[in-house]
């Protein structure tokens, strides 16, 4: 529609003029926001229910993303079903209890149980596994360092009977002692820092080895996560054409987007947590993760781009019409991969002072 009235205004020689009237009007809209709109919301609780339930459905699609993962998450928890995400978080749970330099002789009761229960449940979907493993030795350490009151010895015998061969008998999952920092790791990591930069002119057709996406979805996975349930997925598009179709959604790329080789999408999932407050996990864990993702490429010589996702629905239906999608799935960015081309141009950016950045209290 908008091309058809651009056309039509251009042929009848008033495009200028009703571009003029577009910015007025947009001004206008703007003041009158700032001025009436935003002091009135900011003021009141009840207005801003109001509005955001009949006027605006900005947080709708969060919303139902929030309802739909903790529907998903509270089914695998409680009808006797493996729930990774919550065997993870107990399970991190006793590992801070166990490591805490002032232990409580008994700690972690009201989540005990079920916690032994999943890990049955987990073992019989699983198999063995890493995350089995990990479940197996911090258990395994709780019992022995756990006094001998009815509940610790309920949830021992659930334990033991579910008799778990782990999947790499010599390496031990639980806590441990961190070695010294390595002196010149800064420099190191100072070098590669400085090295990434976000490319946009690559090489045709120089699409990332999959040892390549392997070793940085490695490195991308410990990155820092809450509760330790990284809340994401890396889905890989390499076929040109959905390359391409992908990128075009994401209107920080449309000028770009025929010359990506390859393109990440980092899927964050609400799905990890019954609580409304944990819905923005997917952002904050996500994108740590995708930032090691990309160092990670880089020292492999393979040089990316993050693209801003925004919050647009026909952006998001578009998407998982390309892709398969859970409804408590999203986006939280896009990452385009790829050889530089030689003398390629990137952005020099300049970043703010430390002084800035940093308050020290």
């Amino acid at each position: 529609m908008r091309k058809i009235l651009r056309t039509l205004s251009e042929k009848t020689g008033q495009y200028d003029r009703l571009l003029q009237l577009y910015f007025r009007w947009s001004l206008f809209l703007r003041r009158l926001e700032t001025r009436i709109l935003i002091p009135t919301l900011s003021s009141s609780a009840i207005i801003r229910k109001i509005y955001f339930s009949f006027f605006s459905d900005v947080f709708s699609s969060e919303m139902k993303m929030y309802i739909l993962g903790r529907q998903h998450y509270l089914e695998r928890s409680l009808f006797e079903q493996s729930n990774p995400s919550h065997l993870r978080r107990n399970i991190h749970r006793l590992e801070k209890g166990l490591m805490a330099e002032n232990r409580r002789e008994l700690f972690g009761a009201d989540y005990l149980l079920e916690t032994v229960h999943q890990f049955a449940y987990s073992v019989a979907e699983l198999d063995r596994c890493t995350l089995n493993d990990w479940a197996f030795d911090v258990l395994q350490q709780y019992f022995q360092w756990s006094p001998n009151v009815p509940l610790v010895e309920q949830a021992k015998q659930i334990f033991t009977e579910v008799a778990y061969t782990k999947l790499l008998p010599e390496v031990f999952r639980g806590p441990y002692v961190k070695g010294p920092t390595d002196k010149e790791l800064y420099s190191r990591f100072s070098i590669l820092a400085k090295s990434r930069k976000s490319v946009r002119s690559f090489v045709p057709g120089s699409v990332p080895a999959n040892d390549v996406l392997e070793n940085a979805v490695r490195l991308a996975a410990l990155a820092p996560s809450s509760c330790n349930r990284q809340p994401f997925r890396f889905v890989v598009l390499t076929q040109s054409g959905m390359v391409t179709d992908v990128a075009r959604l994401a209107g920080g790329a449309r000028s770009f987007a025929e010359g990506i080789p390859a393109l990440a999408v980092v899927l964050g999932s609400t799905a990890v947590s019954p609580s409304p407050g944990d819905r923005h996990l997917m952002y904050i864990d996500g994108s740590l993760a995708a930032m090691s993702f990309m160092l990670a490429l880089e020292s492999q010589g393979c040089s990316s781009c993050p693209i801003n996702w925004p919050d647009h629905k026909k952006a998001d239906a578009a998407l998982r019409k390309c892709l398969s999608i859970q409804a408590y799935e999203r986006p939280v960015m896009l990452i385009a991969m790829g050889l530089a081309r030689d003398n390629s141009m990137v952005a020099c950016s300049v970043r703010k002072e430390v002084k800035e950045l940093l308050e020290i209290i």
